[in-house]
């Protein structure tokens, strides 16, 4: 089994990558940015914690060049999953093979094209947006920094050539069940957020991306990419594929009839979840054929992410 280095342990992507990386035997150093963020996480895997299969390491500004130094030269890391942003891959650590990065389908976009209908987008495509057009608001901003940071990452590893591969992980919008400390439910992670929001009667959908994931296939798939020795220098796009928020809406009101009801969430137009030119599509064949993902249906992510946001509420949150 490998030891591996799990950045941004507490977030919550890395809190699912977390319990599949024990599940199946790895040991795990996980950053967090102060030591009261990992109390939640060592509670949640006690056995772990206390036979010193997981460990965390305090990296509070991981901005600040060398941040990753100490805790590397600490230990002899076989693997390093990076889900948290900025990353500096001047890794001083020969034992590393492997580093996988969370990316993200920001990076493959071309959002001046829009919805564009019939577009089926590759690892082969990349948002064009540059780092001046990235400075003109926050959301360009936000899309040219994962399409510049990934950018990066494979310009280091073609220069540098390191002592390790790189595998970088293109997920779009991600959903499922919070495994990560939630101190409140207005604290919830983004994503989520969009979901509750729905649920709780606080807002209507949210539209913008036309694709997702389930964050328990993205933590197999950073898993099976780290493992994997195909995966090594590959790019993936990794998502179960099209969706639309009235899909949240017309679940809810199907297995939620009465809370749905007594939210006064509105119903808008059941049924009718894209625009009638179309929306742009993904091609996941690689991640199916080369990691050997397998895509979880959106029923059952609301299934258990409803299910999980009940517990929240009843525990007070």
């Amino acid at each position: 089994m490998s030891t591996v280095l799990l950045t941004g342990a507490n977030g919550f992507i890395a809190a699912t990558i977390l319990r599949k990386l024990l599940e199946r035997g790895h040991t795990v150093v996980g950053t967090v940015r102060s030591e009261s963020k990992a109390t939640f996480l060592r509670e949640q895997f006690k056995v772990a914690a206390d036979s010193d299969k997981l460990k965390f390491a305090v990296v509070d500004d991981i901005t600040a060049p060398g941040a990753f130094d100490e805790v590397l030269r600490a230990y002899q890391f076989d693997a390093v999953l990076h889900t948290s942003s900025p990353f500096r891959y001047n890794i001083v650590a020969p034992s590393v093979k492997r580093v996988v990065v969370t990316s993200s389908f920001a990076s493959v976009v071309n959002r001046t094209k829009g919805t564009w209908p019939g577009k089926v987008y590759t690892e082969a495509d990349w948002n064009p947006t540059t780092r001046e057009e990235g400075l003109k608001d926050v959301a360009s901003g936000y899309y040219a920094s994962k399409t510049l940071a990934e950018q990066a990452a494979w310009d280091f590893v073609k220069e540098k050539k390191p002592s390790f591969t790189l595998t970088t992980l293109c997920p779009p919008m991600v959903y499922g069940p919070p495994e990560q400390e939630v101190p409140s439910m207005v604290k919830l992670n983004v994503s989520n957020l969009d979901i509750y929001d729905i649920f709780n009667g606080a807002s209507d959908p949210t539209y913008g991306v036309w694709v997702w994931i389930d964050v328990r296939d993205l933590a197999d798939a950073h898993v099976l990419a780290m493992d994997s020795a195909v995966a090594a220098n590959q790019r993936y796009i990794v998502s179960q594929g099209n969706f639309s928020p009235q899909m949240f809406v017309d679940y809810i009101w199907k297995h939620y009839p009465e809370r749905a009801a007594a939210k006064g969430i509105n119903k808008h137009t059941p049924g009718k979840y894209y625009p009638d030119e179309g929306v742009y599509g993904v091609d996941t064949s690689k991640s199916v054929k080369e990691l050997g993902m397998k895509y979880t249906p959106i029923e059952d992510m609301l299934r258990d992410t409803l299910k999980r946001f009940e517990e929240l509420e009843a525990e007070g949150k």
